[in-house]
């Protein structure tokens, strides 16, 4: 009977005899002579887009991390990129060990915790010990901060499977994670790359234009723009987030107990919804924030409101359709309760369609967020957030300074495009009759 040693020795072995293509979301190597020869002209557009875009993405990442503020952007850098490769290097691991029957699935999940576990207690030690004064934010940082950098590399090594099979729409759907994952990533280590205090005031010139010294130029209140820029998403994510949270959480339970039940209980619900539904969702928004005041959650609230309709809707249509197959209706017949139809049967069928609403109402949220600061229902004044810079640039914008709006407008459009991108390609993937036609 062969053993393990020797099935990895003959595994290696057909790797280096054969033509065996490197996986990954972007390229398709192969390690043989003349791999670069015959391609066409778009696929070499494509390569020098890629390549070029991440080693100006990696080069800026060890610049400002040179030139952090806070002395330690080198340090947490490079310590993302070792928890990161742990994480991958695991993934590949319990793969393996899965596919040689060593471990169960389940059991390998719960290996990847444990090492998860201990590469935060280590971190959360060495935070402590060598920066008692803001161990946490460090913690947070490094250890976050590696586990998104993880995920990065899982899907530029592990992502070129689900481009065989769903093509285009896999390409979509993950050049939004790519975007989404990068831009937290920024957001998580922003307080220890940032080349400048956000908060400090005259670091630089009033309304300097981009210089050398200020890539991204200065504010009117000479205030490192670049410096703002990194720290300014914080804000939008986690409004985004919690907004997303509580919309998915009512939205969601209600459609499904309302639409199942019908009768009374559905067509009262549904007349609320299709009330809120048919406001303006921005002027609902900023009427709601206005009530609560500033603030987070405050922010997620009023969006909330705005976005439980749209799930509510699509989970009633298809709890609606779902109910009436064959298989549902033999499952009352034969007496099955209501919460094992619900839950075995309803929810399996309904969860692809949130999940797609959800990830568009991420892009929602943030766009919404930005008009809410925008006219001054957001966070206090002296917070980074790109809405306030968004109000104080269009003040400036007369002036010809147009780096203010410009650089905190390109952040709010990419962070939506990257949400919008998840949402279209899930919703490809997620209901493939759209491919078809049907």
């Amino acid at each position: 009977m062969p053993t393990l040693t020797h099935e990895l020795d003959c595994e290696l072995k057909l790797v280096l005899t054969q033509t065996k293509s490197i996986k990954g979301i972007f390229l398709q190597l192969a390690p043989i002579r003349g791999t670069f020869e015959g391609q066409s002209k778009r696929w070499w557009i494509i390569f020098i887009v890629i390549i070029g875009g991440s080693l100006s993405l990696v080069v800026s990442l060890i610049l400002l991390a040179i030139n952090s503020n806070s002395g330690l952007g080198v340090h947490v850098v490079t310590a993302n990129i070792i928890i990161g490769l742990i994480i991958l290097y695991s993934d590949i691991v319990r793969k393996r060990v899965v596919k040689y029957k060593l471990l169960s699935q389940r059991l390998s999940i719960l290996l990847i915790a444990g090492i998860s576990g201990v590469i935060a207690i280590i971190t959360m030690g060495l935070s402590i010990f060598f920066i008692p004064a803001a161990w946490i934010e460090f913690f947070g940082a490094v250890f976050f901060g590696g586990f998104v950098v993880g995920i990065i590399l899982i899907f530029l090594y592990e992502g070129f499977p689900i481009l065989n099979v769903y093509k285009s729409s896999g390409w979509i759907t993950i050049a939004g994670f790519l975007i989404v994952s990068a831009i937290i990533y920024m957001t998580v280590v922003a307080e220890w790359i940032v080349p400048y205090d956000p908060f400090t005031l005259n670091v630089g010139p009033l309304l300097g234009p981009p210089t050398p010294q200020f890539p991204l130029g200065t504010t009117s209140l000479g205030q490192d723009l670049l410096s703002r820029t990194i720290a300014g998403g914080a804000i939008m994510l986690q409004v985004a987030f919690v907004s997303v949270i509580i919309c998915f959480s009512i939205g969601v339970p209600l459609g499904l107990f309302a639409s199942y039940r019908g009768g009374i209980i559905d067509n009262t619900v549904s007349l609320i919804m299709n009330a809120i539904f048919a406001f303006p969702g921005l002027i609902l928004a900023i009427a709601i924030a206005a009530i609560l005041g500033p603030g987070v959650v405050n922010m997620a609230l009023a969006i909330a409101v705005v976005y439980i309709p749209s799930y509510f809707r699509v989970v009633r249509s298809r709890v609606i359709t779902v109910k009436e197959l064959p298989y549902v209706e033999a499952s009352v017949a034969l007496g099955g309760s209501e919460g094992a139809i619900v839950s075995r049967y309803i929810l399996p069928n309904v969860i692809p369609s949130a999940i797609v609403v959800m990830s568009i109402n991420f892009a929602d949220a943030i766009l919404v967020a930005a008009g809410l600061t925008f006219v001054g229902l957001g966070l206090p004044i002296d917070v980074p957030d790109w809405g306030w810079d968004l109000t104080f640039g269009s003040h400036q914008l007369i002036t010809g300074a147009w780096w203010v709006i410009t650089f905190p407008g390109l952040m709010i459009v990419i962070l939506a495009l990257g949400f919008a991108l998840i949402g279209e390609g899930l919703n490809e993937i997620l209901t493939p009759k759209l491919e078809k036609g049907v």
